[in-house]
């Protein structure tokens, strides 16, 4: 995703009502900061940058020197942590798969070939699936993936 430039609006006019001890701007809502943020990233944004792009948003001098010095986040980063994520949970579950063959042999219970065979079709499965996430993520519908799997990591936090 190319950087996005940031245009400097044209001074901001706006009427002012007289309140209790504060001053009230006609047409403006005060948010917080965490409200106006869960919002942006809860919901579909990109088509309101047509119609309010241009609008002026009143900021703390702190708050959007914090912002402009933040690291960027990308769609690319988080589906690269997906598949990070994804592919260090399969070393972990032939990890415990070894352990437990181990463990097995341990107790003297020899796995056969029926039960091995079993372990190589769940494993022929899960490379299938992988081929897919793949795809998936070739086509571009890597977000809803995405979204999924913070929606479920959210879930799990909790």
């Amino acid at each position: 995703m190319p950087d996005m430039q940031m245009n400097k609006p044209a001074d901001l006019e706006v009427s002012i009502k007289p309140g209790d001890t504060k001053a009230i701007i006609e047409g403006k809502t005060s948010v917080s900061f965490k409200t106006l943020v869960q919002l942006i990233l809860q919901r579909k944004v990109t088509a309101l940058f047509k119609e309010w792009g241009g609008e002026a948003v009143i900021v703390p001098s702190e708050l959007l020197t914090g912002l402009a010095s933040a690291p960027q986040d990308s769609q690319e980063n988080r589906s690269q942590l997906v598949l990070v994520t994804l592919g260090t949970g399969v070393l972990a579950g032939v990890f415990v798969f070894a352990a437990v063959q181990a463990g097995l042999l341990w107790i003297d219970i020899v796995l056969g070939f029926k039960e091995l065979s079993i372990v190589v079709g769940s494993l022929f499965g899960l490379l299938l699936l992988v081929l897919l996430l793949g795809k998936v993520r070739r086509n571009n519908k890597s977000d809803r993936l995405v979204e999924s799997m913070e929606k479920l990591s959210s879930l799990l936090t909790k």
